[in-house]
C-alpha cells in the first residue's frame, strides 16, 4: 500500500524520474501546427422519394408478387387485384360510346341534310335549329362516354399496382385473399437510387456553413466520400434548438448505402494552430496519459489531457505548451528504467 501511494503521489506531482540523460534523438521539441479542424455530427442516410402505395379501387388480392426487403424496377408488378366488375365497367363503357357514336352520326347527317332544305325555303328555320340541338345534344352525349370510358379503363388499370421507381419494399400492408377499399394502404417502399445523410448542425456553427462548404461523410467501413452540395433548413427543431442540414450523396445503380445507416458527418472549421505529437510519445495506464519532459539530466512524467487523433499523432489540449522537449519514445524511457515508472 505504501509502495502504491508512493507511486501515484510521484505520478501525479510530476516529480523527477530516475532515466538515462535525454540526448537529441531521442526528444522532440513541441511546436504548434496549423491543421484543419472539423465539426463532426452524427448522421443518419435516409432516401430521397420515399412513400407508400394505396389501392385506388375495390376489390381482392388476388396476388402479390413482392416482400418486404425485395429491389425491384420501376413498373414492376406489385399486386393484382380481382377485376371483374372494373372489366364489365369497361365494356359497358364501350358499348356507351359505340351507341352514342351511332347517335350522332346519325343526328349530325339529319342536320347536314336540313341545310340545303333550309336555304331552299322548302323547311322553316325552326326544323333545322331543333335537328342542329339534337346534333350538338348527341355530340356532348359521345363526349361524356368517351370520358366515362376513360374513367373505366383506368379503374381496370388500378386492379394492377406497379413501382412508380426502381426502389426497395419497406413495408407490406396487406395479404393474399384480403379485400380492399379506395385509400387502403398496400406496400411501402423507397427509391434507393438517390440517397442523403440528414444530420444536426448546432447554431453556434451556422455561421460558419457556407453554400460552397464541402462537407465530409465516413461510413461505417472507413470509407470517406466528399459531398459538395447540401441543404440547410431555415428554422431550427423547437426540442433540440438544432438546425436539420440535407447532404445529397452521389447517384448509385445498386442499393450500396442503406436507408437507415449512421454515418458520421464533418465540416470544416477555421484552421487553428495545435500541439500535435507521436502516440508513442503518450504513457497510457488505465486513466492516466502522460508524457516524459525532458530536464538537464532526467525526465519527468507530465500528465496530459489528449483531444483527436490525426493519423499516427495526437493532440494535446492541456498539460503542454509550446517547446517544450519531451521524449519522443515514453516507453523506451521506462525501459531504460528496468520497465518501471520509479527506481
Amino acid at each position: 500500500m505504501r509502495y502504491l501511494l508512493s507511486l501515484l503521489i510521484i505520478l501525479s506531482a510530476g516529480l523527477a524520474v530516475a532515466a538515462d540523460t535525454p540526448s537529441t534523438g531521442e526528444t522532440l521539441t513541441v511546436q504548434p501546427t496549423n491543421i484543419p479542424d472539423w465539426f463532426i455530427m452524427d448522421g443518419r442516410i435516409e432516401p430521397v422519394d420515399q412513400g407508400t402505395v394505396s389501392a385506388q379501387t375495390s376489390g381482392r388480392i388476388s396476388a402479390i408478387t413482392v416482400d418486404v426487403n425485395d429491389v425491384v424496377p420501376a413498373g414492376h408488378l406489385l399486386i393484382e387485384i380481382t377485376n371483374t366488375s372494373q372489366t364489365a365497367g369497361l365494356d359497358q363503357a364501350k358499348a356507351a360510346v359505340k351507341a352514342a357514336e351511332a347517335r350522332y352520326a346519325d343526328a349530325e347527317r339529319q342536320r347536314a341534310r336540313l341545310v340545303d332544305l333550309v336555304k331552299k325555303g322548302s323547311i322553316s328555320r325552326r326544323e333545322y335549329d331543333s335537328a342542329a340541338t339534337e346534333a350538338e345534344a348527341a355530340a356532348n352525349v359521345l363526349k361524356q362516354a368517351k370520358a366515362e370510358l376513360v374513367r373505366a379503363g383506368e379503374n381496370l388499370g388500378y386492379t394492377r399496382v406497379v413501382a412508380p421507381y426502381a426502389g426497395v419494399v419497406s413495408g407490406r400492408h396487406v395479404s393474399l385473399g384480403e379485400t380492399v377499399n379506395p385509400g387502403q394502404l398496400l406496400l411501402s417502399g423507397y427509391a434507393f437510387e438517390n440517397m442523403r445523410v440528414v444530420a444536426s448542425l448546432p447554431a453556434r456553427y451556422i455561421s460558419q456553413l457556407k453554400e460552397t462548404t464541402p462537407l465530409q461523410v465516413t461510413f461505417p467501413d472507413g470509407q470517406t466520400l466528399t459531398l459538395p452540395q447540401h441543404q440547410l433548413f431555415q428554422f431550427a427543431d423547437p426540442a433540440s434548438h438544432s438546425f436539420t442540414l440535407r447532404a445529397n450523396l452521389p447517384k448509385q445503380e445498386t442499393p450500396i448505402w442503406r436507408n437507415g445507416t449512421w454515418v458520421k458527418l464533418a465540416m470544416p472549421l477555421a484552421t487553428k494552430p495545435k500541439l500535435l505529437i507521436p502516440e508513442h510519445a503518450v504513457l497510457r495506464q488505465n486513466e492516466l496519459s502522460a508524457v516524459y519532459l525532458a530536464e538537464k539530466d532526467s525526465y519527468v512524467l507530465r500528465q496530459v489531457r489528449l483531444g483527436r487523433h490525426y493519423e499516427d499523432q495526437i493532440e494535446i489540449l492541456s498539460g503542454l505548451n509550446a517547446g517544450d522537449v519531451i521524449a519522443r519514445d515514453a516507453y523506451t524511457v521506462i525501459a531504460s528504467q528496468g520497465g518501471h515508472y520509479a527506481p
